[in-house]
């Protein structure tokens, strides 16, 4: 009797340490259709591992009402890669219909899914599965080692000393608080504007052009900002009526700062926030330094669910091209994600921003993104 009494104490302990999530238990059968075909997943599960081997799953983690052990993430993602890499053998030489319905069936078989649970303030608290979306991705810049006539916009490392980090991002850019102290990691040809998108965004590729002629692409990943407040500067702008709220976009506000670059400084100083880069050959990293996946990779809320890795299937909408009379067409996706990153912005038991890489659709996906929709999390049986 003392034996079975240690044992079950053991057991409660460890459930009392348990990280819970905000989860419930959904029993009904999905179509995991993924509009990508399951591109990039196998890279974006493969960092995920990648990332555990270099940390402890120790613990165990709640989802509804069940106790798993830490280490289920893992499997989970192990089975997902299986049960893909089946699927597109079978695709090979079989009907695409009757591959993807033996998928979905054993998705369906050996996967529980959990959905998250609105907090009271979340817009989707009274509904019964609801995640509020958004999007994010990494701008394209071109740039060099060494300043030129052409490449003379600055992106700074953190710098070493203290009393130099604090500057504001007017001092910064416009007042040359760190020029030639050695902070400097690229000159770019892109605008200044193009560089607070980089800063909003928090990483993004380089194209550089070397003075042999030779180019290369490597990576920005944040490295650390300014204790200054962040405010989008299209706030300030639709406050001083430099723009109307119907045309505070990216379009809206890149026309008005090129038509009145005397208005430059005074907008930027309602943006004091800076971020500094570090060089990289791998893609912006997201948290315990996994490389972001495009298209697969989505940020949470990590003061909630605080270990990263978890399968996340989602539906909701997306931009797909703006038609003739500039008005941005939105169709419906569902995809498989994984939880690989977090923001300052992303607060909620179900709140999500996904990462759609690089280039002019995923730019356009991520500045046009502000969606109610459906967010699974997918644990092994």
């Amino acid at each position: 009797m003392k034996t079975l009494m240690f044992f079950a104490s053991l057991i409660f302990a460890g459930q009392l340490l348990a990280e819970v999530t905000p989860t419930q238990r959904l029993y009904q059968s999905l179509n995991f259709a993924d509009d990508l075909e399951f591109k990039n997943l196998d890279l974006a599960i493969e960092r995920q591992l990648k990332s555990y081997e270099n940390r402890s799953l120790k613990g165990t983690i709640k989802f509804g009402s069940k106790y798993y052990p830490k280490t289920v993430l893992k499997d989970s993602l192990v089975l997902l890669k299986t049960l893909t890499t089946e699927a597109r053998l079978c695709l090979k030489s079989n009907p695409e219909n009757l591959c993807l319905n033996a998928f979905n069936q054993e998705v369906n078989a050996k996967f529980a899914l959990y959905i998250p649970l609105p907090g009271k303030r979340e817009p989707g608290y009274r509904t019964k599965n609801s995640t509020k979306f958004t999007s994010y991705y990494s701008p394209d810049l071109h740039g060099s080692r060494v300043p030129t006539e052409r490449f003379k916009r600055a992106i700074y490392r953190k710098p070493d000393q203290p009393s130099e980090q604090n500057h504001t991002r007017v001092a910064i850019d416009y007042q040359g608080a760190l020029a030639g102290k050695g902070y400097e990691i690229f000159w770019v040809e892109e605008s200044f504007y193009d560089l607070y998108l980089l800063h909003v965004q928090g990483g993004g590729r380089i194209n550089i052009f070397n003075p042999d002629g030779s180019k290369e692409v490597k990576y920005l990943s944040y490295d650390g900002k300014n204790t200054r407040s962040f405010q989008m500067i299209y706030k300030y702008m639709i406050e001083k009526g430099y723009l109307k709220p119907d045309n505070a976009g990216i379009p809206g506000q890149r026309k008005f700062l090129e038509e009145n670059p005397d208005k430059e400084e005074e907008i930027f100083g309602s943006c004091p926030s800076y971020v500094y880069f570090k060089e990289s050959s791998e893609e912006p990293v997201g948290l315990d330094n996994i490389p972001l996946t495009e298209g697969r990779s989505l940020a949470i809320d990590s003061r909630v669910y605080k270990t990263m890795g978890m399968i996340n299937f989602v539906k909701t909408v997306k931009a797909s091209h703006v038609d003739e009379s500039g008005k941005v067409v939105k169709v419906p996706f569902s995809r498989f994600f994984i939880a690989q990153d977090t923001g300052g912005a992303i607060r909620g038991n179900a709140r999500c921003d996904l990462y759609f890489g690089y280039g002019p659709l995923a730019e356009l996906t991520a500045y046009n993104m502000n969606e109610q929709g459906e967010q699974y999390f997918l644990i092994q049986k």
